[in-house]
Order: C-alpha cells, then sequence, then structure tokens
C-alpha cells in the first residue's frame, strides 16, 4: 500500500478515536467537547504537513460521508459512539463535528494553506478558550452563549495563534493581519446565529486572506 494512503487511514482512524475515546474521560460533557475541539483540530493540521492537499480533501470527505451516514443510516451505534459528546439539540441534526469538517474543507478550496492552517487552529483552541473562560469567570453577557470573558479570551488566543502561524516574510502589516484576524474570528465565535464550528474557520480565513 502507498505510504500516503496508510497516512491517511491512520489519521482517519486517530481521528475517529480521539471522538470516542475523549467521550470515555470522566471530564464534564463541555469539557470533553473543547478537548475533542483541540485534538481534531491539531490532527488536521499536523495532517497537512504530511500529506498531500488532495489526500488530505480526500479524508475530510471521507469524514463528512461517514458522518452523515452513520448519523442516518446507523442511529444506534452512532449514539454508542458520539452520544456522549453531543449537545441536546445535536441527537436530532447533524453534529458539531460535521460542520467542523465542513469548515475545514472549504477553508482548503477558498486560501492558501497557511491561511487555511491559521483558520483551523482558530477554531481548534480560540472557540474552547471562549467557552471555557465564558464559563468560569462571571462577566457580562452578550447573549445566552457568548459573553465579555469569553470573547476577550477567543481574541487573545486568536492573536497567539496568528503570531505563531501566519508569515510576515511577505506581508507589509503583519500586525493587521493578525489583529483583523483575531477580531473576525472573534465575532463569528459570539455570533448568535449559524454554526460557530463552521463560521469561525471560514470568516477568519476569508477576513485574513481578502481584507488586505
Amino acid at each position: 500500500m502507498n505510504d500516503a494512503y496508510l497516512q491517511l487511514i491512520i489519521l482517519i482512524v486517530l481521528i475517529v478515536v480521539f471522538q470516542v475515546v475523549v467521550g470515555r474521560v470522566g471530564l464534564e460533557k463541555e469539557a470533553q467537547r473543547r478537548w475533542q475541539h483541540a485534538l481534531t483540530g491539531q490532527a488536521l493540521v499536523g495532517c497537512s504537513y504530511l500529506l498531500d492537499v488532495w489526500l488530505c480533501v480526500a479524508g475530510l470527505l471521507f469524514g463528512l460521508f461517514g458522518i452523515a451516514c452513520m448519523k442516518y443510516m446507523y442511529p444506534t451505534e452512532y449514539q454508542k459512539l458520539f452520544g456522549p459528546l453531543l449537545r441536546p439539540h445535536e441527537r436530532d441534526q447533524l453534529p458539531g463535528a460535521f460542520y467542523f469538517l465542513l469548515g475545514t474543507l472549504l477553508v482548503l478550496f477558498l486560501v492558501p494553506l497557511e491561511t487555511a492552517r491559521y483558520a483551523v487552529l482558530c477554531l481548534s483552541y480560540a472557540d474552547p478558550a471562549a467557552a471555557w473562560i465564558g464559563r468560569t469567570i462571571p462577566l457580562r453577557k452578550i447573549h445566552d452563549s457568548a459573553s465579555v470573558g469569553g470573547c476577550l479570551a477567543c481574541f487573545v488566543t486568536a492573536c497567539v495563534v496568528g503570531s505563531a502561524v501566519l508569515s510576515s516574510d511577505q506581508d507589509e502589516n503583519p500586525v493587521a493581519r493578525i489583529l483583523i484576524g483575531a477580531l473576525v474570528c472573534t465575532i463569528a465565535e459570539a455570533l448568535p446565529v449559524g454554526n460557530d464550528n463552521l463560521m469561525i474557520p471560514l470568516l477568519t480565513a476569508l477576513s485574513v486572506e481578502w481584507l488586505l
């Protein structure tokens, strides 16, 4: 078997194992989801350094098809595997993991690879940071699912990710690029509409690539 295909199969297996194992760790459900976010996103970004882009696309398409297939064709097995991580509203619709993979796939097509990695890492780390700080530090609520503390945590985390990932070699104003990306990431995370697993990578990537 070709090494690239073997690596792709291993990646898919690892991501599925992440979902199952994290769902069975003795943590509060939202903490489990935050760990799942970080591990899955980091695995996807790591994959982009090892595999050709077309193999990454194939893996994402396989994941999207697999989630939808299990959800609608094998609901009992789906609940056994992913039930511990699902929020109540996700039991009747596609889960956040589906939109995570969809958002990653879209940014791969729409922006350069470096920007796509940045957007996925923002989703992987800034979004969970916002949820964690928003729940643990009681600051003013913006609406039911967003607070001032969570937004600040999201913005700072996205800035750190941008500083580490976005190249400044050919950028006339790298600081503005990082700040704009972090601001749009924060707005996308705080929006009361849409799925943030889709909105965060998509809007963040497009803002960084197109606004400047």
